[in-house]
């Protein structure tokens, strides 16, 4: 029913010369998350830099649908644009798998570098090929590892551990390649998992570790940083391509200047939330992780459906900005 509304609504949607376009952005964060609070700011200056021409309506929270069934509603263009992490994105567009890749950034410095360089010029194509334009791509965290029973003093310590990741075919190979027993499972059930016992541990970014409350049931936080999840920005083409020049230039400036703010925001949280850990009692401890970049390394080449060559492109940018 919701999605036989939202075609309906969007069949209903005022016309190329009529006032104002509204545009729908969805996203799965929480409205007080920083993709959220970014989607307002890309709303703010839509409809500043149009001078109220294009209006946009956020939807957080899942209020549209779970990222799959934005991300179809984004392509039939009953959403026009969202923000879903990457990995369910890459189920339509298979070549953003790369991104998934463990270890395949040195620093968030080499991440944005990628990201609004050569991912932007690589993957834009492909996702319009799918009938969506790449905006650009949020931050959303430097991933880590949660247990519940003891502490992971080195890579040695996740052999056989049972972890919960994403159902993403890369994050499980990353965590058998590290020795670990990955187990997917849906990120709801995951603090009950913990709790008895169904699983050992799981990866997580800082913020959602704290503010999902997950240190009251798996207290020992491992900082491996083992990959950097992305959010891609993206819109409905034939949407955008419906706007007159003028707008479409919003569009984008409008989607730098969220980009930037999603970012530096994400990094202010992370932080906060790191520091707030400490103080809760966790045992925080930082492992040798050179042992895991080999592992990582060997799967780059091999992982099926990433293009060895976009590997190289991505980590030649790893050195200092020219």
């Amino acid at each position: 029913m919701l999605l036989l509304g939202l075609v309906s609504a969007a069949a209903c949607a005022p016309g190329a010369g009529e006032t104002p376009v509204r545009i729908r952005a969805s996203a799965s964060a929480q409205a007080s998350e920083p993709q959220a609070l970014a989607l307002e700011i890309f709303a703010k200056e839509v409809e500043s830099r149009t001078e109220g021409r294009v209006v946009v309506e956020v939807f957080p929270a899942s209020a549209l649908g779970d990222e799959r069934e934005v991300i179809e509603l984004v392509v039939l263009g009953a959403v026009h644009a969202a923000c879903p992490a990457n990995a369910p994105l890459a189920t339509f567009v298979p070549e953003l798998l790369v991104l998934d890749l463990p270890f395949l950034f040195e620093d968030r410095a080499h991440l944005y570098r990628v990201l609004d360089g050569a991912a932007l010029e690589a993957l834009g194509p492909p996702l319009l090929q799918r009938g969506m334009r790449l905006l650009g791509f949020f931050d959303i965290g430097l991933r880590h590892v949660m247990t519940r029973n003891a502490p992971v003093g080195s890579g040695a310590d996740l052999e056989g551990l049972k972890i919960r990741t994403m159902e993403n075919p890369l994050h499980l190979a990353a965590f058998r390649a590290f020795g670990a027993n990955p187990l997917p499972m849906a990120y709801g059930e995951l603090y009950s998992a913990l709790e008895q016992g169904v699983i050992d541990g799981a990866e997580a970014a800082a913020a959602n570790y704290f503010h999902r409350r997950f240190h009251e049931v798996a207290p020992y936080w491992a900082e491996i940083g083992w990959m950097h999840l992305v959010a891609p920005f993206v819109m409905n083409e034939s949407f955008f391509a419906s706007l007159a020049e003028p707008e479409r230039r919003a569009v984008l400036e409008a989607a730098a200047a969220a980009i930037a703010f999603e970012r530096a925001e994400y990094r202010r949280q992370e932080a906060e939330a790191a520091g707030r850990l400490a103080a809760a009692g966790v045992r925080i401890t930082r492992p040798e992780t050179a042992g895991l970049r080999e592992r990582a390394a060997l799967l780059w080449e091999r992982a099926e459906g990433v293009d060895p060559e976009l590997v190289r492109r991505f980590r030649a940018a790893a050195g200092p900005p020219r």
